[in-house]
């Protein structure tokens, strides 16, 4: 097995491990606090889950693009990832406050968030490594 493949099990696995954290947090909330919270993200959600498959999606065009310049090309996907993932969390923290959640759910948010970005950045690691 090689170093995308395992990349791509832990992205998964974090990416799965994250959602089943999330819903433990959901099942503390109140079902008012749950409308108020899908109603909150509505859109936050769509956009969030494109960002980071054009992400991936640009991770992989740029290296069946450019094969050979694959370390010229890595700090600024690495970069753009890091700003959009902490871009997209603060502005999903600041939302959390904004609707009054729960200071549980918004910690099992934070852990969630941990979870699947570590997943991300292993399989980014993993790949760009020969």
């Amino acid at each position: 097995m090689d170093n995308s493949t395992i990349g791509l099990l832990v992205f998964i696995a974090g990416f799965i491990g994250g959602r089943l954290i999330k819903e433990q947090g959901l099942k503390s909330l109140s079902e008012e606090e749950k409308a108020v919270l899908v109603k909150g993200f509505s859109r936050y959600r769509i956009f969030s889950v494109i960002g980071l498959v054009l992400l991936v999606l640009t991770h992989f065009g740029v290296r069946g693009i450019y094969p050979n310049s694959l370390v010229a090309s890595s700090p600024v996907l690495i970069g753009v990832m890091v700003f959009y993932l902490l871009g997209s969390s603060f502005i999903a923290f600041k939302k959390l406050h904004q609707l009054n959640m729960p200071d549980h759910f918004i910690t099992k948010f934070l852990i969630s968030t941990l979870v699947q970005y570590v997943g991300i950045f292993v399989f980014f690691g993993l790949s760009l490594s020969k």
